[in-house]
Parts: structure tokens; sequence; C-alpha cells
């Protein structure tokens, strides 16, 4: 340490053990102008680099609290986008699953109409069936009248 500053420090420590002694307790009466001009003079003898390194230390809390800010920025936005990344994937998953629902409904339509289109060209096909019959017998009861027609008429003659 500077030779100075070692001097103003005895000075400084010779003011404070002169100092009248309280009647109570430890405490001293000191010459606080005295004490402070002591103060200022061991600051000014300080280098300049303890003064450099409290600029640089405070700096250097500026920089972590500016560091800390926007990590909480980062931290903030990542939430934000995470949360809609979430409601995205929701609304996706709601889409399939209402995807899938119309999918469902439609096979179900489809297996219904299939049914009743199977049934309908069945009930055409019974139809069908039952006039082709009665169009036989229509076609066995007028060659049957023919027949009998032409058999009595050769028993007339």
């Amino acid at each position: 340490m500077d030779i100075q500053i070692e001097r103003v420090l005895d000075k400084l420590e010779e003011e404070i053990r002169g100092g009248k002694k309280a009647l109570f307790g430890n405490l001293r009466a000191v010459d606080d102008t005295k004490c402070l001009e002591y103060i200022a003079s061991i600051r000014n003898l300080l280098p300049s680099s303890i003064t450099e390194a409290r600029v640089i230390l405070q700096d250097k809390d500026n920089i972590i609290g500016d560091a800390h800010d926007k990590a909480r920025d980062i931290l903030n936005k990542a939430h934000s986008e995470a949360e809609r990344l979430v409601a995205e994937d929701r609304i996706v998953d709601e889409a399939r699953r209402r995807a899938n629902a119309i999918l469902d409904d439609a096979e179900r339509r489809a297996s219904e109409l299939s049914a009743s289109c199977y049934h309908g060209i069945m009930d055409m096909f019974d139809s069908a069936e039952t006039d082709l019959r009665n169009a036989l017998q229509n076609i066995d009861k007028g060659r049957q009248a023919l027949y009998d027609m032409t058999s009595g008429s050769r028993g007339d003659r």
C-alpha cells in the first residue's frame, strides 16, 4: 500500500482513538469533519485502478441485470410460443377428431344407402318376377283358352 495512504490511515486511527470516551459503553466522540477529510484524502490517494475497478463492478452489475432482463424476455417469449403451439396442436387434434367423425358418419350413411339400394333392387326384382309369373299364367290361360276353343270346334264338326 502507498506510504501516503498509510499516513492518512494512521491519522484517522489517532483521531478515533483520541476521541473522548462516553460515560457508558465503548462509544467515543470524534471530530467527524476531520474523519471525513481523512477518508476523502484516502480516496484521492487510491490508485485509479481501484476507481476503474469500481466502475467495472458497476458495469458488471448493469450487464448482469440486462442479461437477466433479456433472459426473462426470452423465457416469456418461449412460454408464449409453447402455449401457442399447444393451442395449435389442440386445434389440429380437434380438427382430426371432427374429420374422423365426419368420415365415420359418411361411411355409415354410405352403408345405409347401399343397403337401402340393395333392398330397393331386390324389391324391383321380386316385383318383376311376380309380374313375369302373372304374365306366364296369363299366357298359359290364353293358350289353354285357345286350345279349348280349337278342341271344341273340332268336336262340333
